[in-house]
């Protein structure tokens, strides 16, 4: 008796390798840093500037400042506020928008009010939130706060408001409670929105904190940026810039490539 090998059947494709594609994508995600380093190298190269230092000169200034145990505690305080910050206006944000996304009319009546507060200026605002909140931690957390709400919550309030009617007549015939309509319907349906909603509002949060602490703070990667400016370091000022951008960079394309695959899963290219 022969072996015979098994073959798929003719117009059959084998099942596409997830593990390799999801590298692709990461890898991909990561083509634009890699480049702009690049660039920054050439430049610094062609310009040999004290003013200007290349990829490695502010690599060498971030790790003498890493390695300082003040420097360590700033950063520890920044991510925690950050974290504290991102999660109160995602959270705020998302309930805030889902509600009024709910009201045709109610959505159109906020959104021109939200949408003229997201475009003030905060740091105009700012020594508003330093009177009433003084200048602890509360003033920074709210500062940053404000920065990443709005986009949340005028994203989910689109979404929500302009979800398809198909969604809804099938939760009607269905007859499900309002708690099924909510997680079986409407939250997979607000999925790749609100994934998009936090991606943004990672960023605008962290700006919002730094811009706070560089006004006011007596600790964090704001003051220690101000302080290095004020003492011309070059290389540390670099290593920080270099430093704060990989702090934002990593769960940005950690929440994009978790938004690629969500995505992909209910079709939406």
């Amino acid at each position: 008796m022969t072996d015979r090998a098994v073959t798929a059947p003719p117009g059959t494709k084998n099942p596409p390798n997830r593990a390799a594609g999801a590298a692709r994508g990461f890898l991909g995600l990561l083509v634009v840093p890699c480049v702009l380093v690049f660039v920054w190298a050439i430049v610094a190269a062609l310009l040999d500037s004290l003013v200007f230092p290349g990829p490695l000169q502010a690599a060498e200034g971030l790790i003498d400042d890493l390695q300082r145990p003040a420097y360590q505690e700033s950063v520890i305080t920044s991510i925690r506020l950050l974290i504290i910050s991102w999660v109160l206006a995602a959270v705020v944000g998302a309930l805030v928008g889902f509600v009024l996304g709910q009201s045709q009319f109610w959505s159109k009546v906020f959104q021109t009010p939200l949408f003229a507060l997201y475009s003030i200026p905060k740091v105009t605002l700012y020594p508003v939130f330093l009177l009433l909140l003084g200048l602890g931690e509360p003033s920074r957390i709210v500062f940053a706060f404000l920065h990443g709400v709005f986009p949340v919550a005028l994203l989910v309030m689109g979404a929500t408001a302009t979800m398809d009617t198909k969604l809804v007549r099938l939760a009607d015939a269905l007859k499900l409670t309002w708690w099924q309509r909510v997680t079986k319907i409407v939250l997979p349906a607000l999925l790749p929105t609100v994934l998009v909603a936090l991606r943004i509002s990672f960023g605008l949060t962290f700006l919002g904190l730094v811009l706070a602490e560089m006004f006011s703070a007596d600790i964090g990667l704001g003051r220690e940026l101000v302080n290095n400016v004020a003492n011309v370091r070059i290389e540390q000022i670099a290593g920080q810039v270099l430093f704060i951008g990989l702090l934002a960079l990593g769960p940005v394309l950690a929440m994009l490539a978790v938004e690629r695959r969500v995505k992909a899963r209910v079709g939406i290219r």
